[in-house]
C-alpha cells in the first residue's frame, strides 16, 4: 500500500508551508542478526512532509521487536493532520501540542510516532535552507570520530570477532565495541580477553550487554572487565532499573554507558540526578526526534556528562557535530538496505555529506519491495 497521505486543499503559497505529508511503513530483512538484540527484522516508519513549491523532508522511526503498526496508527490518525498548511517556523508550536496531547499515554509510541515527523521537518528545513543539518543545528566542526560496532555479535566465533575488529582498525578506528550476555559470563570474558591480547593496549574497547545481565552478574563481570581495561560497559541491566546502575557505576572500576532506550530529556535527567551512567546514548527516532535529542545533550552537558549516540551514523553525525559533549558516532549499519548512501569511514572517522538536509538517499526501488500491507 502506498502512503497515506493528508494534502493542502486551498491556495496557501508562503514559503515554508506544509502541502501534503505522507506516513508508511516497511518490513526490512537484516539478513542475519545484528549487534546483540538478535533481532533478525527491522521495522521502518517513513514520514514524508512535502512543502509548497518546494523541497520534501523524510523523517523516521523504527523498531526492532515489533510494534511498528501502533506507531503508523497513531501517526496517521492523531499527528499528520495538523501538519498540513502549516509553516515550518510554527512547529515548535506544534511539537509542544504533540507531546501535551499525547502525555497520557506515555512516551512508548507516542515518542518514536512525533520523532518521525520532528525528522522529517528539520530534514525540510535544512533543505529549505539550502545546507547540511549539522550547519544548521550550528556545528563548529565537520568531522567526528567513528568507534567500530556493527562486526561483532554474541553469535560470531572469538576468531571472527577479531577479523571484526582489525578490519575496523585498518580503517583507522581506535575504538570498537563488543557484545556480551548471550553467553556464560566466563566465556564471555575470555573472548574480550582474546580480542584484547589481538589488538593490544591501545585501542578502547566498549562491551555492550544488550540488558542481557542481573546485578550479580554485572558486577563480577564489570570487575574482571575493568582488568582488561575495558572503556564502557553498556547497557548491563534492563534500563528501569535505575537504582541499580546507580550501584554500578558506584562500586565499578568500569564507565557505565546507558540510554538507547529511554525516551525524553526526563527520563535521561534521573539518570544524571542518581549518578546512574557515564555516558549517555539517546537515539533520536526513540528519544523524541532530534529537538528532544538535543535537549538531552544540553541537560547531559550541564551535568558534565557526555553523550555518545546509539546506532544510524548518517542520521546521528549532525547532532554528534551540533553537540560539544559528544566525541564519536557508532558504525552500524541498520539502514544500509534502504539508503543508496551510506557514510564511509575515513581514517577512523566520518563526515557528514554536503548536501542539504540530512542527507540519506532513500532508495525508491528499495522501499518498494519492502512496503508493508498497513
Amino acid at each position: 500500500m502506498a502512503m497515506t497521505e493528508v494534502k493542502l486543499m486551498g491556495g496557501g503559497q508562503a514559503v515554508g508551508r506544509v502541502e501534503s505529508v505522507a506516513a508508511e511503513r516497511l518490513l526490512v530483512p537484516l539478513g542475519q542478526a545484528r549487534g546483540g538484540s538478535g533481532a533478525t527484522q527491522l521495522e521502518l516508519i517513513l514520514v514524508s512532509l512535502q512543502l509548497k513549491d518546494g523541497p520534501r523532508g523524510v523523517g523516521f522511526t523504527y523498531t526492532l521487536g515489533g510494534g511498528g503498526a501502533a506507531v503508523l496508527a497513531l501517526l496517521r490518525q492523531e499527528l499528520l493532520a495538523p501538519l498540513v498548511d502549516l509553516e515550518l517556523r510554527d512547529f515548535d508550536h506544534v511539537l509542544r501540542q504533540y507531546w501535551a496531547n499525547t502525555h497520557r499515554l506515555g512516551a512508548g509510541v507516542s515518542a518514536l510516532a512525533i520523532a518521525a515527523i520532528d525528522i522529517a521537518v528539520w530534514d525540510a528545513r535544512a533543505w529549505e535552507a539550502g545546507v547540511p543539518l549539522y550547519r544548521l543545528l550550528g556545528a563548529e566542526r565537520s568531522r567526528i570520530e567513528v568507534y567500530g560496532s556493527g562486526r561483532a555479535t554474541n553469535t560470531m566465533t572469538t576468531e571472527e570477532l577479531i577479523e571484526g575488529a582489525r578490519q575496523y582498525l585498518a580503517e583507522g578506528c581506535r575504538a570498537i565495541k563488543l557484545r556480551v550476555g548471550a553467553r556464560p559470563p566466563a566465556e564471555d570474558l575470555a573472548r574480550v580477553r582474546a580480542v584484547r591480547e589481538a589488538v593490544g593496549d591501545d585501542v578502547r574497547i566498549m562491551v555492550d550487554c544488550n540488558e542481557r545481565l542481573d546485578l550479580p552478574t554485572a558486577l563480577w563481570l564489570g570487575e574482571h572487565l575493568g582488568e582488561l581495561g575495558v572503556y564502557w560497559l553498556e547497557e548491563p541491566l534492563p534500563s528501569y532499573y535505575l537504582e541499580q546502575y546507580a550501584e554500578l557505576s558506584r562500586r565499578l572500576p568500569v564507565a557505565i554507558a546507558a540510554g538507547e532506550h529511554l525516551q525524553t530529556r526526563y527520563a535521561f535527567a534521573e539518570y544524571l540526578r542518581h549518578g546512574a551512567a557515564s555516558v549517555l546514548m539517546p537515539d533520536a527516532p526513540i528519544v523524541g526526534g532530534i529537538t528532544e535529542w538535543l535537549r538531552v545533550a544540553a541537560v547531559a552537558e550541564a551535568f558534565g556528562v557526555p553523550v555518545s549516540p546509539h546506532f544510524l551514523p548518517e542520521l546521528h553525525i549532525h547532532c554528534a557535530l551540533a553537540a560539544p559533549n559528544c566525541r564519536e558516532v557508532e558504525h552500524f549499519p541498520l539502514l544500509d538496505e534502504v539508503i543508496e548512501n551510506p557514510l564511509p569511514i575515513q581514517d577512523g572517522g566520518m563526515s557528514p555529506w554536503e548536501r542539504p538536509g540530512h542527507g540519506m538517499i532513500f532508495s525508491e526501488e528499495r522501499l518498494a519491495r519492502f512496503r508493508a500491507e498497513n
